[in-house]
């Protein structure tokens, strides 16, 4: 039996637990959380929850099984969403006056940019160390 490298296997999983928490935070604002009613937000915004909340689930799930559906849901949300929050950022924060304190959360808004860019990089080096190799990591 050959000694294994984990490090991969706990780099998609730290991932994971990002995302799932990325999820979550969908969930809260689809749920009210976050201050009003999720039918009173912006179309922009509730549309971005919904295809957002289903890349995390996507990527969640395809991390730990290491499915490559999981990556491409991944790499899909991490990219599109430092565009939306950097490139895109005028048009995401252009909002009604009542979201405009939300939408201005420009601290959060680069902390997440920040953690996005943070993930494609550990992501891209757990590939490049075999995350995806079948059997290395199976007990």
């Amino acid at each position: 039996m050959t000694k294994v490298n984990l490090l991969p296997r706990l780099i998609f999983w730290l991932v994971a637990l990002l995302f799932a928490y990325d999820a979550y935070g969908h969930i809260a604002s689809i749920a009210g959380m976050h201050g009003y009613t999720w039918a009173d937000a912006p179309v922009k915004w509730r549309l971005i929850d919904v295809f957002y909340l289903t890349l995390d689930i996507i990527a969640v799930v395809g991390l730990l099984l290491r499915w490559v559906v999981g990556v491409i849901a991944f790499f899909v949300s991490s990219v599109s969403q430092v565009l939306v929050f950097t490139v895109l950022r005028p048009w995401f924060i252009d909002v009604p006056e009542n979201f405009a304190g939300l939408a201005d959360g420009l601290g959060y808004l680069n902390l997440m940019v920040g953690l996005y860019v943070v993930a494609i990089v550990l992501i891209l080096v757990a590939l490049r160390m075999g995350a995806m190799k079948r059997g290395a990591y199976d007990g």
